[in-house]
């Protein structure tokens, strides 16, 4: 069961006290079920989509479910579009309250790329994007009376459980997806520690093999499940900061 957090102190200027979150990547698997489950719990929730067509499909029906969802235009690998997003939310809302760096790729298994060339597409989304989006909203997350980042990453990078010869995933090999989440999690390190005196609190969260277009539905978990932990992190009342966790307890880094 998921602590509720409670409302956000009613902002004076926007006159609400609805906590207003920014999923990416989430016209679609864990990023959908974070942006529906968000949602359900009374967050005006913001679906950041590369294709604005599949975020608007992706929102009719939570719409009809009477849910706060607004589709948005998000391409976290293009500045234009992340700068554009911001000012978005800076002229109609006022402050962001909670961002999930939900938003990734996994290429190792593209036998059509080289190493290199899978590296640097998978940096640009999993770490460069983070980090482009992240920056954009920290002005944001700013005005918020309890900011919140959750960065998804995955076990695969915990350098703790790979060293364990008895870990369910040794046998599992994805260096390039593997070394960028364990660059999500250094960051998530980083903001934590650079954001503290902000009062903006960051984790990241591993939401476990996920039955997805991305693992070819092959995962073990459905997405709502793998949801679970993002939307703990993000709603819970007295929240931790520089963590890494998933619905079971803390991970090691």
């Amino acid at each position: 069961m998921i602590p509720a957090r409670l409302p956000l102190r009613k902002d004076v200027k926007m006159g609400t006290d609805t906590i207003l979150a920014l999923v990416s990547g989430a016209n679609r698997g864990i990023g959908l079920a974070i942006a529906t489950g968000l949602a359900r719990r009374g967050c005006h929730v913001l679906l950041g989509c590369r294709d604005l067509s599949r975020g608007t499909a992706a929102a009719a029906p939570l719409l009809a479910e009477g849910l706060q969802v607004t589709p948005v235009q998000l391409d976290t690998t293009d500045g234009a579009s992340v700068a554009a997003l911001a000012g978005r939310i800076e002229r109609e809302y006022g402050r962001l309250d909670v961002l999930v760096n939900n938003a990734g790729i996994a290429l190792d298994y593209d036998p059509s790329l080289s190493a290199s060339a899978r590296m640097e597409g998978t940096l640009a989304v999993n770490v460069i994007g983070t980090v482009r989006l992240t920056e954009a909203m920290i002005p944001l997350l700013e005005r918020s009376q309890d900011p919140r980042i959750v960065n998804v990453s995955s076990e695969l990078a915990s350098f703790g459980l790979r060293a364990d010869p008895s870990w369910a995933y040794t046998e599992t090999k994805m260096p390039t997806y593997q070394a960028s989440k364990a660059a999500v999690n250094s960051l998530t390190c980083s903001y934590a520690d650079r954001l503290s005196g902000k009062g903006i609190k960051v984790n990241a969260i591993c939401p476990g093999y996920t039955a997805t277009e991305a693992t070819n539905f092959a995962g073990t978990r459905t997405p709502e499940q793998a949801a679970v932990v993002a939307i703990d992190l993000a709603l819970r009342e007295v929240c931790p900061s520089g963590t890494f966790s998933n619905d079971q307890g803390p991970l090691p880094w």
